[in-house]
């Protein structure tokens, strides 16, 4: 479909925190810079997946630019300027290269949900007027569910408007009986306090039965439309059913 690029750009920096990062990726999107990664962590997962490479409590950002060697040199150079003038401290290739190698490998859930762990993603967006807010506000939401012990965040895509956030939760009840209800409580936070801030419940993964419940408190009269929608293309109500649009009454 698309040949491999001719060259490609890897850059990484610490950042002295996850504010100062979402307005560095607002900078260089709005300038029209289009690099096809641009990753930023907060000081928890930066801790956990960058580990060798954090400055203190400092984020990680990394940025990948590819395609024709002239493209790549002027938007890595653009990018490079935009994030030292926010204080970013260059941090070489490596975290980008390991990034790369990693990324696909993730741990199996299973192995956590045996040693009585809860966790998940959710992934929500927001204009970047708000996204400062979103994520201070989704934070502090979930830590006030009994048994979680870390909650962090970080942004993989963003675009002239806005940008999203994947939240990553974990908790712990005391009671492994417990565990759904802790579970359906982090999700509870998350989705309020992102609809109080202005943001999208989901960002790309879909709604999906959970998190339909707050598709009506999004959209509003909106939700109407959807419906409509839904009926035109799906009059016998076959196509994953339950999966997008509450009940007419809920």
């Amino acid at each position: 479909m698309f040949p491999t690029p001719e060259h490609r750009a890897l850059l990484a920096f610490s950042v002295g925190d996850f504010s100062t990062g979402l307005e560095t990726f607002r900078q260089i999107v709005r300038a029209g810079w289009r690099p096809p990664v641009l990753r930023l962590y907060d000081a928890v997962e930066s801790h956990r997946n960058f580990g060798q490479w954090q400055n203190g409590e400092r984020c990680i950002v990394l940025i990948v630019s590819e395609g024709p060697a002239a493209l790549t040199a002027v938007e890595a150079e653009a990018c490079r300027a935009v994030c030292v003038a926010n204080g970013g401290e260059p941090i070489g290739e490596a975290p980008v290269q390991h990034w790369l190698a990693e990324r696909n490998n993730v741990p199996s859930l299973r192995s956590f949900m045996e040693r009585g762990y809860v966790l998940d993603t959710i992934e929500v967006a927001t204009e970047w007027d708000r996204i400062d807010r979103l994520y201070s506000e989704v934070c502090a939401a979930m830590r006030e569910v009994k048994g979680l012990f870390v909650v962090s965040g970080h942004s993989s895509h963003s675009y002239a408007q806005g940008t999203n956030i994947y939240f990553t939760f974990v908790a712990q009840p005391e009671d492994p009986a417990d565990a759904e209800s802790t579970y359906l409580a982090c999700w509870e936070r998350a989705m309020e306090a992102t609809l109080r801030a202005g943001g999208t419940i989901c960002h790309h993964h879909g709604v999906g039965r959970l998190r339909k419940r707050w598709m009506a408190a999004e959209h509003g009269e909106g939700l109407s439309v959807l419906r409509a929608v839904k009926r035109a293309l799906d009059p016998n109500g076959i196509l994953n059913p339950g999966a997008l649009l509450p009940d007419e009454n809920g």
